[in-house]
């Protein structure tokens, strides 16, 4: 194993995944790769592949896995990224998994963990119907967990949070089928890698943050968590 961090979350729309990669990132001191951002950034910078992106979009096609394992790679030789990433949102499909370990195994590296994030149906329910939104930032609420200082505004900007269209029960269960057809085979190809953590996070974000701590100081990352 290579001395930088790199990791990925699986587990169902509302488990927290991108509540625990903000954690990371901010006490680890890692970088943060989004598939969405990595796009949005490229076609703004009009990087060539971000021109091959903007192209591929606005002809309304769907963007490949190769174009995706080309962002994933030019991304990670930036300096913010030297002590490892956390993938977020990545990889999807075993297609890309496997493309992802060959990215990092081009350089002398590999995926420390996966870690699931394992989190009952009911809690879920709960999670993603109060979910709110700051939509010039991305920055998520939430109405019980995690409130804003004042009701319904941002905590930064004082600018007013919106619920999201899709956070309904209806659209949960159909995004949780969907993960349930390509986020379980992922789950079985880390377990047979030998690098698939589980984590219940039915418990809490301070739960399951201590719970993530934990699993890394047992991989010898300890040294460089605050």
């Amino acid at each position: 194993m290579g001395e930088s961090l790199f990791l990925t979350f699986i587990g169902p729309p509302g488990c927290g995944k991108g509540t625990q990669s903000e954690l990371l990132q901010k006490h680890f001191g890692i970088g943060r790769l989004s598939i969405g951002d990595m796009l949005r950034e490229a076609i703004l910078q009009q990087t060539s592949l971000g021109n091959k992106v903007d192209g591929i979009i606005s002809e309304g096609k769907f963007i490949s896995n190769e174009i995706v394992r080309d962002l994933i790679d030019e991304n990670l030789d930036r300096p913010a990224n030297a002590q490892g990433v956390v993938f977020d949102g990545y990889p999807r499909t075993i297609e890309q998994a496997r493309a992802l370990d060959d990215i990092l195994g081009k350089r002398g590296e590999e995926l420390t963990v996966a870690l699931e994030l394992s989190v009952s149906y009911d809690e879920l329910v709960d999670r993603v119907t109060g979910r709110l939104i700051h939509r010039p930032s991305g920055r998520i609420y939430h109405k019980t967990f995690s409130p804003p200082k004042v009701p319904m505004k941002d905590d930064i900007t004082g600018e007013p949070l919106t619920r999201g269209k899709d956070d309904t029960i209806e659209n949960l269960n159909e995004r949780l089928k969907k993960y349930k057809k390509t986020g379980l085979p992922i789950l079985q190809y880390y377990k047979n890698k030998g690098k698939l953590v589980t984590i219940n996070a039915s418990l809490g974000r301070d739960y399951t943050w201590s719970m993530i701590k934990k699993t890394l100081t047992r991989l010898n990352f300890h040294k460089k968590l605050n």
